[in-house]
């Protein structure tokens, strides 16, 4: 017996008090919640995690919130509901905001319990999932001049803007946004290897309206701010924009399956019923043999990959190169692309950064990439170089000679100018290259070498236009992906058809080699 009462009396205060904390904000503040359209922390976490699985830490963490002029009162978890569970069977770590306790801004016992999950999840080798709904931390907590030591972390401190440990290409952490994430709370989604927002109810951004009104006197929404549409298009900084928190969700429980918990681990394998061996002979007529026609090289992924699942990665941002997440045979995958529906597929500042930082995530992952060529090179011009144009090449350089992945690229028409062989070229180690009969390779298209080669005799009107569209044609034959292939600078020329089975052929080819990428040394530039 205990000296309070006994053992029924203590058990029954605790039994109290942990349901005092699963109300959260109380029932007005969830139909409130609700009311528009969001879910609280804990039905996001069912969602997230197989039935039964989770086990939350930290559930009898209770916050004070203090403002001038106001009462007190207790905020239930602190702001978060922090813990691990199961998703398809393996273990994952979970921190996360709930909106009806002060707008899911955290106190100190909140955050030294989302420090905490994230120690345990990078020391135990395990995904860590960050469901964002958060002003960070309080701020009434933080004004004054104890904010100088605010960014001490880990268990025994506030939770800091970085983490105190660096996971990125460790262990995966995965963002999903759902609600209005500002400060710190949005900082967590640049390192992340994932990232998704809740359309139309959630939004990201540095400072929240009244910080932006204060700071500058600009009236703005957190629409205006950090929108989906602003991230999806104009920032780049979110990876699946969802139409609603179910979606989202769903779209992290879809990345996890891609990837293995740890850098030191290998993708799962899985059996998906689609053939290694699936002939595709619809491609050929997917694509055009014309090389100023458009065709969509989506249609022509998704033909290609187990069961046509493909979870494309910032879609509306750079949409002339593709970057995403398939599998085949089994085996996952990274697959980055040129689009020739937008921009002919040319490879430009914002496609660089796109692939960069995608190919150093498979990169850190294990995970081999396969490269679709058909790109007329990098994008020239005044307003390329203001952009940073010379930077992004030399990181995509770096990132391609750096890897140590497998690599295996199709040329599927035109690859000219040196992203030929940074994009899974020969020269940056790529385990097989091969081409399609309509593959052309060269320096530069026909039309620019003429231009550049006999740009003298073309400013002095010595070149008739029937011998510019003579020197077009030779051009044109000499950049024969056939050429390569007959002295081995590529491997093959294939059927458009049997291009999954060739590819099914290289991954396995390369098996013994992911195994020893195990083995190296792994870089990661989160710029």
């Amino acid at each position: 017996m205990t000296a309070a009462g006994g053992w029924d009396e203590a058990l029954a205060a605790l039994a109290a008090r942990r349901e005092a904390g699963r109300q959260l904000g109380g029932p007005a503040a969830i139909e409130r919640l609700h009311a528009r359209g969001k879910l609280t922390a804990r039905e996001r976490i069912d969602l997230l995690f197989d039935p039964g699985t989770f086990r939350e830490l930290g559930e009898l963490v209770t916050g004070i919130v203090e403002v001038p002029g106001r009462p007190d009162r207790e905020a239930a978890a602190d702001g978060v509901v922090t813990g691990w569970g199961r998703v398809a069977g393996r273990t994952v770590f979970v921190v996360a905001d709930d909106g009806t306790i002060t707008a899911g801004a955290r106190g100190p016992g909140g955050n030294r319990k989302a420090a905490r999950i994230r120690e345990l999840a990078a020391q135990n080798g395990y995904p860590l999932v960050l469901l964002l709904e958060s002003s960070a931390n309080r701020f009434q907590s933080m004004m004054g001049a104890q904010f100088a030591g605010a960014s001490g972390g880990g268990s025994a401190g506030t939770s800091p803007p970085v983490a105190p440990w660096q996971s990125t290409g460790r262990t995966p952490v995965v963002c999903a946004v759902l609600g209005t994430a500002l400060g710190a709370a949005s900082f967590q989604t640049m390192d992340a290897e994932f990232s998704t927002l809740a359309d139309g109810t959630a939004a990201m951004a540095l400072a929240g309206p009244p910080v932006v009104q204060g700071g500058i006197g600009v009236e703005a929404t957190p629409q205006d701010l950090g929108s989906g549409d602003v991230h999806a298009t104009a920032t780049g900084f979110i990876d699946h924009v969802a139409p609603d928190e179910a979606d989202a969700i769903a779209s992290v429980r879809r990345f996890l399956g891609f990837f293995p918990s740890s850098s030191w681990e290998l993708p799962p394998r899985v059996v998906t019923g689609d053939p290694a061996d699936r002939a595709a002979p619809e491609l050929a007529d997917l694509v055009p043999l014309d090389h100023r026609k458009p065709y969509d090289m989506g249609r022509l992924v998704r033909t290609i990959v187990d069961h046509g699942d493909l979870l494309e990665l910032r879609p509306r941002y750079a949409r002339n190169i593709i970057t995403g997440y398939a599998r085949i045979d089994g085996w996952t995958v990274g697959i980055i692309a040129n689009q020739p529906r937008h921009l002919g597929g040319i490879v430009d500042v914002k496609a660089v950064i796109k692939a960069v930082r995608f190919a150093q995530i498979c990169n850190a992952y294990n995970i081999p990439l396969v490269f679709l060529q058909d790109q007329p090179g990098f994008i020239v011009g005044p307003d390329s170089e203001r952009e940073g144009a010379l930077r992004q090449v030399v990181r995509l350089m770096n990132t391609a000679y750096g890897a140590t992945v497998p690599m295996v690229t199709v040329l599927v028409r035109k690859a000219y100018g040196f992203s030929t062989w940074l994009l899974g070229g020969r020269a940056v180690g790529a385990d097989h290259v091969v081409a399609w009969p309509s593959g052309a390779i060269s320096l530069a298209a026909p039309e620019i070498g003429v231009a550049t080669l006999l740009r003298n005799e073309l400013a002095q009107g010595e070149l008739s236009e029937e011998r510019q569209l003579e020197l077009y044609a030779s051009y044109r034959k000499m950049s024969q992906a056939r050429w390569a292939a007959y002295d081995f600078r590529i491997d093959d020329v294939i059927d458009p058809a049997d291009t999954r089975a060739h590819l099914a052929g290289a991954l396995a080819m390369v098996e013994g080699r992911r195994r020893d990428h195990l083995r190296t040394r792994r870089s990661f530039d989160t710029a």
